[in-house]
């Protein structure tokens, strides 16, 4: 699987609190506003993944009205895209290869520039430059360690992938460490030509899925967030329906009760990009995105008593 496949996300697994009481949201009746907002809570996470610059600005004109509270590019920190987000009403999520953390660490002016730009929720970041899932421990810790030092209120997220746990038996052991994310964040994306393997929408892909999940979740302490990367895209010849957002996210709640968080991957590309269409351009996927979303959105802005039972049942696993 491409790292473009990859391409998501970025992002104190601290107690952050979510958002100030605001005006009542038309794309979530119920839901504070972002009109005043605090930091970006990691056990409140609704993304959409944006990775063509081209679709920003269509994207932000649809992302509150199918549910999203969190915008994720796969570009560095900006001014511009962050006050668009704001704009918007959601949040910011940036992204950074680990080189790129080492210069800004080796450079004070450029540490001053990335640190000066405002309203960057989370940043994730990987190592684009060895085998995909591969960046090392060490890397890890110095990325994790120096985006937390020049934005201290935002989430830094490292993504997990999934297949080589079928391939590779120390691939866990070697890579896996969640002390280095602010949630964990696991992705597979299982209908298509995976590295796993061919699958329709209609197969039997859900036992491979909570088993990749299960690996994960073993080695995981019980009160670190998760983030869901779910397949929101549609492969030429595997064609998926509203259900299948549903479906993925189904699996995930087997392996970790209570999780309310989901990221969307991905907003783009169009017919013209085949093999890979995006679910702005097909409605039954979207629709799926929606219907998530605003169902995770309205368990999030129910009785704070069942906000928290849910934290506690995920921290709990």
């Amino acid at each position: 699987m491409s790292s473009a496949i990859l391409r998501f996300l970025g992002a104190a697994v601290a107690a952050f609190s979510y958002f100030a009481a605001g005006t009542l949201s038309a794309g979530n009746p119920g839901c504070p506003d972002f009109t005043e907002r605090g930091p970006l809570d990691p056990w409140n996470l609704r993304v959409i993944v944006v990775e063509q610059p081209e679709r920003l600005a269509d994207a932000l004109r649809a992302v509150r009205t199918l549910g999203a509270n969190t915008l994720s590019t796969h570009s560095a920190p900006d001014a511009a895209t962050a006050a668009q987000a704001r704009a918007a009403g959601v949040h910011y999520i940036a992204y950074m290869t680990t080189r790129e953390v080492e210069h800004v660490a080796a450079d004070p002016a450029a540490r001053d520039r990335l640190a000066s730009v405002p309203d960057v929720s989370g940043i994730y970041y990987e190592d684009d430059e060895t085998v995909e899932g591969y960046t090392t421990p060490e890397d890890q810790r110095r990325t994790y360690e120096t985006l937390k030092e020049i934005f201290p209120g935002a989430l830094v997220l490292h993504p997990t992938r999934l297949d080589p746990i079928a391939s590779d038996p120390g691939y866990l052991d070697a890579v896996y460490r969640p002390e280095y994310t602010d949630a964990v964040t696991p992705y597979f994306y299982p209908v298509g030509t995976t590295v796993l393997g061919t699958a329709a929408e209609e197969d039997s892909w859900q036992p491979r899925l909570e088993f990749l999940l299960s690996e994960i979740a073993r080695r995981t302490p019980g009160d670190v967030p998760v983030l869901p990367v779910l397949q929101a895209f549609e492969q030429d010849g595997f064609p998926v329906d509203a259900a299948f957002l549903a479906k993925q996210f189904e699996v995930y709640a087997r392996v970790w009760p209570g999780n309310g968080n989901a990221a969307a991957y991905a907003w783009g590309g169009s017919a013209e990009d085949a093999p890979l269409v995006g679910f702005a351009f097909r409605p039954r996927v979207r629709e799926g995105v929606r219907t998530l979303f605003r169902r995770l959105a309205r368990r999030e802005c129910g009785r704070p008593e069942d906000r928290e039972t849910g934290r506690r049942t995920l921290r709990a696993v």
